[in-house]
């Protein structure tokens, strides 16, 4: 089988995260949009050496917040493929002042900024009709918005760690502001504090959202797109949602043709090869398919039976101990759909702070929110803060997070989907937050973080008591080996990835929150366990 280097994954992210000097354009021209505002694109051809005379050729698009002027000789090696390459700035670029949030302009609205370049592209004399477009992180959530807008010559895509959802995905996950990440994103895209503000104000999803909320009109997508995306991203969870709707509800030419790859990554992989505490496998670093946008374009744009669309629907790496400690983990594998098969096993949270497959007598346990002392984010689906599997030990001593443990495994155990934990809980509060943190439990005493959850909770005035919360932690796939053990935290912040919560007056902010337990108020972790007998 095939390895295939991520050589050009180093290259694309240099394009998408830093400003450097880079070659000139051909030329720069002003594509108007149907207000009458023009977008600047500059414009990459092939070299005289390669291109042919009178002959026009497919075009990639690349549509970017941060401006048009990158490593260009990432891209080098493509054109004289026999591309036309085209990036343009995006409608915020231009307003100096900083008051246009992102995005807002590049879906299916009553403007349709994606939509009028891809057709101004196609029918210029500079390509040949055909475009694709390409491009991570904020150029992968506008292609993302500008498919539903389902430009007539937009023939492909290739998506890199992106969100189809920015409230889901991006800015109010569980219904809590990420703080971390939405204030340092808008002061790159947008430094206008007026932004950040109003957006901070908009933690309910309405009609404001929706407009950015490419997943509720995937049945208008028509195209083909690669999806990629890391285990430890901060966009994993759109990553796959933007696959699956797609696959599944797409129009005709997007329904079941799409690709899913997920590896063992952080946001800025390949950047860094850095993955929390550790380092990325090397069994992790080269794909063993040829996945690359090379190949894909080639197929698409070019004409070129290669056998792309043969590629598995889903590649994806399953997780095993970082340390090097053995196990049947650390291997790529490959499904034809997401969720993969898999087998919900429920342990249940004790008051002895265990997890067990049998349920506990009823009890209770109750633990402590200060949002002048919260407790710090380590490790996790981060953009800007550090992340990847980080240790949780440092945090897990304190009184205000509960541990709970499960007894070490007595033969490696899979989990591939999503995990979830249903808690009966009850607070002093009108709101709380509950924070649940899913880890591997080493050893040697260290807790790595595999995946994490939130949900924001609200008490009515005619409600009190206990109430049931369901919390999805991010997508997983990984081998709890054997000797290791499962652990679950249960906390109520985590700063300063989430915005704190403030239950009461600054005076008097500390609150009691409580946990139930037992057959009536069954609160349990549910993992999605790949059997052995399960494909």
């Amino acid at each position: 089988m095939p390895r295939y280097s991520a050589r050009w994954l180093v290259s694309f992210f240099l394009l998408c995260f830093f400003i450097v000097e880079g070659a000139l354009p051909d030329f720069t021209v002003k594509i108007p949009m149907r207000d009458g505002f023009e977008l600047n694109t500059d414009l990459y051809f092939p070299s005289k050496e390669t291109s042919q005379s009178q002959r026009m050729y497919p075009c990639i698009l690349l549509r970017s917040p941060s401006g048009r002027h990158g490593a260009w000789e990432s891209f080098y090696d493509l054109a004289q493929l026999g591309y036309v390459i085209a990036v343009q700035e995006t409608r915020s670029v231009s307003d100096k002042e900083g008051k246009t949030l992102p995005f807002l302009s590049d879906g299916w609205g009553e403007r349709q900024d994606g939509y009028d370049t891809i057709e101004w592209l196609a029918k210029s004399p500079y390509t040949n009709g055909k475009v694709g477009t390409w491009g991570a992180s904020a150029m992968g959530i506008t292609q993302h918005l500008l498919a539903p807008s389902r430009p007539p010559h937009l023939v492909c895509q290739y998506i890199l760690v992106a969100a189809p959802s920015l409230y889901h995905h991006a800015i109010f996950p569980g219904g809590r502001l990420l703080k971390n990440q939405t204030e340092w994103w808008l002061r790159y895209y947008a430094h206008d504090p007026g932004i950040l503000h109003d957006i901070s104000q908009r933690s309910q999803y309405d009609c404001f959202w929706e407009q950015m909320d490419a997943t509720k009109l995937a049945k208008q997508v028509n195209v083909p797109a690669m999806h990629i995306a890391g285990w430890y991203d901060t966009f994993l969870t759109g990553s796959i949602e933007g696959f699956m709707t797609r696959q599944l509800q797409g129009g005709p030419q997007a329904r079941g043709r799409q690709k899913l790859v997920i590896g063992p990554w952080t946001h800025f992989w390949p950047l860094t090869q850095q993955l929390g505490d550790f380092q990325v496998p090397a069994s992790g670093v080269n794909i063993p398919f040829d996945i690359s946008p090379q190949r894909w374009f080639a197929h698409y744009l070019g004409g070129i039976d290669n056998g792309v669309e043969q590629l598995p629907a889903v590649i994806y790496y399953v997780m095993g101990p970082f340390d090097g400690s053995p196990s049947t983990g650390n291997v790529w594998k490959t499904a034809e759909q997401w969720p993969i098969p898999s087998t919900p096993v429920s342990y249940y949270l004790t008051p002895t702070k265990t997890l067990s497959p049998s349920l506990p007598d009823s009890s209770s346990f109750t633990y402590s929110y200060d949002p002048n002392h919260p407790i710090p984010t380590l490790g996790g689906h981060n953009l800007f803060l550090p992340s990847g599997p980080v240790d949780q030990g440092p945090i897990e001593m304190r009184e205000d997070l509960c541990v709970f443990s499960s007894a070490p495994m007595d033969e490696d155990v899979e989990i591939t989907g999503t995990p979830s934990v249903t808690l009966w809980v009850a607070s002093q509060g009108r709101e709380t937050d509950i924070i649940v943190h899913l880890t591997d439990r080493y050893p040697d005493g260290r807790s790595i973080l595999v995946g994490e959850g939130m949900r924001r909770v609200e008490w009515t005035l005619s409600e009190h008591g206990q109430k049931q919360v369901q919390i999805s932690l991010n997508p997983t796939s990984l081998v709890f080996a054997k000797g290791h053990a499962i652990g679950v935290s249960v906390s109520s912040s985590s700063f300063p990835r989430y915005e704190k919560s403030h239950p009461f007056s600054a005076h008097c902010p500390r609150i009691e929150n409580t946990i139930f337990f037992g057959r009536e108020t069954p609160s349990r972790l549910q993992l999605p366990v790949i059997q052995r007998s399960d494909p």
